[in-house]
């Protein structure tokens, strides 16, 4: 095959003819491509030859539906990324957690270089890119294609190509320093540079091994695979006269139907003939109705008039409105509302969200408005514990969460939440409008004034309390058993920890997410059950001393 037979010719001659040339040639020429991001993701050239020839099997497996890329190489990035991340996650669950802590611990060691930094966040760099400028940077600088190769790929000048990769960079630069790696823009090139370079060399043989792997997996598309392919490679006129192909097979099935509508017509115009009696009948007695509709409507309107002037004559009469008292019996008082504003009150009583009775007298909520008040709130609870559970991670404990809780680090379990800042701040302000819409100005204003010991109202506030159930900073969530108590509801050991925040307190099972109940359910169960045979030694005791 040609070196400069685009990519896209060879997926096609591969897909249709099983050409093993066609395949040898894809492998060739994005191996390397493929063996460089998966031992920077992996570490080991090993693991990462068997993820290149996973990244080729899936290559033969799937060539009918990439015949319309023009190059491969990064859909090739981004599969061998995935492929690693898969296999690493395989081996995590397969080894003991001493030995994982083990070998990140050796992983992860002192000194390293801004290269070394670079390539350990490189792959994912490019995963968080656009498809167009990923693209640019991995056929200039991981296949190393020159400028002019790198235009015509991608289907435009020279000149735009440079752009493109000159933003590419500023924005992979960018996300650099989002993680702590400070890349100028100027420099960013020859960094990218050296550490994809720091692989080591890809392994002799792997080339002709995985597209060997490929070959022997992948077959000839058929059938639905190839018209899918056809389809993909077909030009705009070309898919317009299918399209129109297309739309009229239905034409004939509507002349069958429209056939057996204009039968259907005529028996119902037979069976209209026949009700023609009967309908002159009901058409009769219609004209009754309307009769007696007409003088009922008389009688009304001659009442209407009657109320009338007896509204009018009554409202002629004088009468003295009685001067206003105020019953001190009443079970509530006459508050200005400036006081109402400066009283310190919680509209909510818990982590779950239930409204205080303090809220529910102070505005005066009917049980209507009490309900939808409260729906509102769970609601936004709900909303938010979803938002938790899709980015919570399980992390290991370490020395600075063992000194702070007090607990040996067996005793721990930690969790991170990152990334809901502007999740909490989009449900907040849904929040905000429900209860406006739930509550006048007013009632809307210090309802929301006593959330505050609750969430932050706004993105500026920061502070933490003990009764806090909602938090948008990214932040660190650790557990321990707490020795129970002979009274009272269980609670276990709950530590919160943020950029400029940490607090230790105890949490009532019953105030526990949902989401993180499985982690600790075992925990749950042990405290329970001492609860259990506390209360059961509480009530033995009270009943031998009345």
């Amino acid at each position: 095959m040609d070196l400069t037979t685009p990519d896209n010719e060879l997926v096609i001659t591969y897909a249709r003819e099983a050409s093993e040339p066609a395949f040898r040639a894809l492998v060739d020429r994005h191996v390397n491509l493929v063996f460089s991001a998966a031992y920077r993701q992996v570490g080991d050239i090993g693991v990462a030859e068997e993820v290149t020839q996973n990244v080729f099997v899936a290559l033969a497996r799937k060539a009918p539906r990439l015949a319309g890329h023009e190059t491969l190489a990064g859909w090739l990035h981004r599969t061998a990324i995935l492929e690693a991340k898969a296999h690493i996650r395989a081996e995590l669950r397969r080894r003991r957690r001493e030995e994982a802590a083990a070998t990140i611990a050796s992983i992860q060691r002192d000194g390293a270089t801004a290269a070394d930094e670079v390539g350990s966040l490189l792959d994912e760099g490019l995963l968080n890119l656009r498809e167009s400028d990923r693209s640019a940077l991995i056929l200039r600088y991981l296949e190393g294609r020159s400028l002019r190769e790198v235009g015509v790929i991608l289907g435009v000048e020279e000149d735009a190509a440079r752009k493109r990769i000159s933003r590419a960079l500023d924005r992979l630069s960018e996300f650099f320093r989002c993680h702590g790696i400070a890349v100028p823009a100027k420099t960013g090139a020859a960094l990218v540079t050296q550490a994809i370079h720091a692989a080591p060399a890809m392994p002799t043989g792997l080339a002709a091994a995985a597209a060997g792997a490929g070959i022997s997996t992948g077959n000839a598309a058929s059938g639905f695979q190839l018209f899918l392919m056809h389809m993909m490679t077909l030009t705009k006129p070309q898919i317009a006269t299918v399209g129109l192909i297309l739309a009229t097979i239905p034409l004939g099935w509507q002349w069958h139907v429209l056939g057996e509508a204009r039968q259907t017509n005529d028996t119902i115009a037979a069976r209209l003939v026949e009700h023609q009696a009967e309908l002159a009948e009901v058409e009769m007695f219609a004209t009754q109705l309307r009769d007696s509709l007409m003088r009922a409507e008389s009688d009304i309107f001659n009442a209407t008039r009657r109320l009338d002037t007896l509204e009018v004559q009554r409202a002629a009469l004088p009468i003295e409105p009685p001067g206003y008292e105020w019953d001190d019996a009443l079970p509530v008082a006459r508050v200005p509302k400036a006081v109402i504003r400066q009283m310190s009150m919680n509209a909510v009583a818990n982590k779950r969200g239930d409204l205080t009775p303090q809220i529910r007298a102070a505005l005066q909520l009917s049980d209507s408005e009490s309900a939808d008040v409260q729906s509102a709130v769970h609601r936004f609870l709900r909303n938010y514990h979803a938002a938790q559970a899709s980015v919570v991670r399980r992390v290991e404990p370490d020395e600075q969460d063992q000194r702070f809780v007090g607990k040996p680090l067996e005793e721990l379990r930690v969790f991170e939440i990152h990334g809901l800042q502007d999740t909490v701040s989009e449900l907040r302000q849904e929040f905000f409008r429900d209860l406006a819409t739930l509550l006048d100005p007013d009632r809307f204003e210090l309802f929301k004034s006593s959330l505050s010991d609750w969430m932050a109202l706004d993105d500026r506030s920061h502070g933490i309390n003990t009764g806090m159930a909602i938090f948008d900073q990214d932040h660190q969530l650790a557990f321990h058993i707490y020795p129970s108590m002979p009274e009272g509801e269980p609670v276990v050991g709950w530590s919160f920890s943020a950029e400029r925040s940490r607090m230790n307190a105890t949490i009532r099972i019953s105030d526990i997410p949902s989401f993180l109940r499985p982690h600790l359910q075992d925990w749950i169960d042990q405290i329970m059950a001492e609860a259990a045979v506390n209360l059961e030694r509480t009530e033995a005791a009270a009943a031998q001393n009345p």
